[in-house]
Order: structure tokens, then sequence, then C-alpha cells
């Protein structure tokens, strides 16, 4: 697994931004939050009854490979179980099915199954074309986020988090980008696509000289005035950090921050997130 470059770059030669080092080398939690178990083969088996186990560690199915999760490892690549709290009687699973995976890139779908905590037994499925796919920014995580998105009486929604990383030294970037699905009519349904909740870039000489932006946006809800459905406000933070050589030779900084909100009303089937709110592709 390629590691983000950035990270000891900047904590070696930039102290003011340790806060924001700090943010973006934070440890995933896909691998804390990994519930598999010795269960994950089962669920393979039930889930994909023609794969073939070629190893301890993966199956082969329809020229994908999945990969079962091991103990303290944070492969994104392989598959993530958690229980989901707001129906304990279910367990999300997310199976990474990778066609290629290599230094140059990898290439592969996700899908997201939600099977039964006692008996592994699928009850529904959907599979995210793509979303395994890679080159320069490569996938560094990803993670169940269970939170209460309580959307609608009866309806609480699931996410799905997806962080990217760049390798370059001179123009660090991460950024982690969140889904939400619904289980309506016996089906799992995507309503929030695509939307980014953490951003990490900059520009700098890997030196001191260099201008960075964080953003962060959490997601809340709020009662709408046109439907059943919950109106979503994103409040967004951005910090721009910028650093220069000092007449000592010492490296200052200076922060700028400003605030935003954006709400975001549920249309039709989903809740239409603004460009400037998506995945850079």
């Amino acid at each position: 697994m390629r590691l983000p470059l950035i990270f000891s770059a900047w904590s070696c030669c930039l102290p003011a931004l340790a806060a924001l080092t700090l943010a973006l080398s934070a440890p995933n939690v896909g691998a804390a939050q990994n519930e598999c178990g010795e269960g994950g083969a089962d669920i393979v088996r039930k889930a994909y009854p023609s794969a073939t186990q070629t190893s301890n560690e993966a199956f082969e199915f329809a020229g994908a490979t999945i990969k079962l999760p091991k103990s303290g490892d944070d492969d994104p690549h392989a598959m993530l179980c958690r229980a989901w709290p707001a129906r304990p009687e279910l367990t999300l699973v997310a199976v990474p099915l990778m066609t290629k995976q290599s230094d140059d890139g990898n290439e592969g779908d996700i899908e997201l199954l939600v099977v039964d905590t006692a008996g592994f037994e699928v009850r529904q499925r959907l599979r995210l074309p793509g979303l395994m796919t890679d080159d320069a920014l490569y996938v560094s995580n990803i993670a169940f986020d269970t939170a209460r998105y309580h959307l609608a009486p009866k309806n609480t929604a699931f996410g799905l988090r997806l962080s990217l990383h760049g390798s370059s030294g001179p123009n660090p970037f991460g950024e982690t980008t969140l889904w939400l699905f619904l289980i309506k009519d016996g089906q799992i349904k995507p309503v929030v696509d695509n939307i980014v909740v953490a951003r990490n870039q900059g520009e700098w000489d890997t030196n001191c000289a260099g201008e960075f932006l964080e953003t962060v946006r959490t997601l809340s809800m709020k009662p709408s005035e046109s439907g059943a459905f919950a109106d979503i406000l994103v409040s967004e933070k951005a910090t721009t950090t910028i650093s220069r050589v000092g007449e000592g030779g010492e490296c200052l900084s200076t922060e700028t921050t400003t605030t935003a909100q954006h709400r975001l009303p549920y249309e039709a089937s989903a809740y239409r997130i603004p460009e400037d709110l998506k995945r850079i592709d």
C-alpha cells in the first residue's frame, strides 16, 4: 500500500501546521471498525456462491479479486463489515471487487451488502461501479459512517466514506467523500452522492514557504417545510494557512478561517449536491 509522502514532510518542516498534519495523518478508522472477523469468508460464500477461494485470504469472482480482512490491517482493498447500530439485526458490508491492482493504479467496484447479523443472509445489495478505481490520487481508506442520519420517520440512512490521497510532496492533497444510502422498497438506494466532507490541499517549496487549505464539512438534519424528508444542513469551515521564512530564518505561519452553510432539500428521490461540494474527478 502506498503511503502519503506529504505527512512526514509537513510535520518535520512546518511545526505551525501540526494540527493540520495530524488531521490528515490520523489513523484510518476502517481497520478499527472492521467487524467481519471469522465470518468474512461465510459472507462471501453466501453473497457470491460461484466465487472460488484461492487462498486463506482471497476469493476470485467473475474476474475480480475479493480480499478478506486481516486483524489490524488497514488495506482499503479488503472487505469491510460493521454492525448497524440503528438496526442491530443487520450488518453492513462493503466488498471491493478488484479487477486490477498495481503501483500505477487500481481498478475495481464496491458492492454494498446488507446482511443478517445472525446468519449472514443477504437482504439487499448495490454495486457501485468504478469506486475503487484510482491513479494519481489513490484510495487510502473506506469506512462505514453509522451516525444517526434520521432523514424521515422510520428512514435512517447509513454512510460510506472513501478517502483519496496524492503522493506529491510539493502539492499535497487529501480528500474524504461521503455517500448516504437508505433501504427503501427492499433495495439500497443512494440519497446523497459524492459530497466532500474533508479536503486538505496545498502548494509549498518543501522547506517552509507555501499555502495550504483545509476544509471540513459536517451534516445535520433540519425539518423541511415542503416534505416528509428532512433538509440536510452542511456546515463548512475552511482554514487557509500561509507560511513564509522570517527575517531570522524561522518558518512563520498565519491562519485565516471562514465558515459557510449549505441547505440541501430532498428532491424527487435524492438530495441534490452542488458541484462545488463534490469530489474532484
